[in-house]
């Protein structure tokens, strides 16, 4: 897949950076750049891909096969995920992050992207849902309660001191949501008998009735 432009211009993310670091002789013989007159200009974010994952699964088995009426039940569940940034060290960016640039790539990059997507790298979000689930006569169902984040891979087009140009992959992941499946299992058209005693069929009620049901 071709990568899309997310066009968002040239940032004039300008930040002189209060830092220790010591004074580096560039190659060609460049004046020393020091940490506080750095200068971070992010030209172009290329976003490759946004899908989203599996966080956790979380199973509830509702076994109603021997069973003459609905069966019901209520469900808490909550999950915290976290917004976390990672930027790819096995590129040419490799030198740069161990040189000190790192911080500042992810710092910058981690900027734009709360930004762009409305997060914060670092912050937790958790999330709390009450679920009811229902099965029929003669059913067994299992629910699964699916916990999924975004993800977004990109490549950033950053500029330092308006001479060195690098392009530096990222791989954010943020937000939390959920998503509910059922998977049906045997059905029992009749009941087995117990002790020499015929349980009665069903009537046609309990056999047209639906699989189950989620409310929340």
């Amino acid at each position: 897949m071709l990568p899309f432009l997310l066009p968002v211009g040239v940032f004039s993310a300008v930040g002189y950076v209060l830092g220790r670091q010591a004074a580096k002789k560039n190659k060609g013989g460049e004046e020393p750049v020091h940490a506080n007159e750095m200068r971070i200009e992010m030209i172009r974010d290329h976003v490759f891909s946004d899908e989203s994952f599996i966080l956790a699964t979380e199973d509830v088995p509702l076994d109603n096969r021997y069973g003459d009426r609905v069966l019901s039940s209520d469900n808490e569940f909550s999950r915290t995920a976290t917004v976390t940034l990672d930027i790819d060290r096995s590129t040419e960016v490799n030198s740069s992050v161990r040189s000190g640039f790192g911080k500042l790539f992810s710092s910058q990059i981690g900027g734009e992207l709360s930004k762009t997507l409305g997060v914060r790298v670092g912050s937790q979000i958790t999330r709390k849902i009450r679920l009811n689930f229902s099965v029929s006569p003669h059913k067994k169902v299992l629910y699964r309660v699916i916990w999924k984040q975004e993800s977004r891979r990109g490549e950033f087009d950053i500029m330092v001191n308006g001479k060195r140009r690098f392009r530096v992959p990222y791989l954010i992941t943020y937000g939390l949501s959920h998503s509910v499946e059922s998977i049906e299992g045997m059905e029992v058209t009749h009941p087995p008998v117990l002790e020499g005693i015929t349980s009665p069929r069903s009537g046609d009620d309990g056999g047209k009735a639906g699989d189950g049901g989620v409310t929340q």
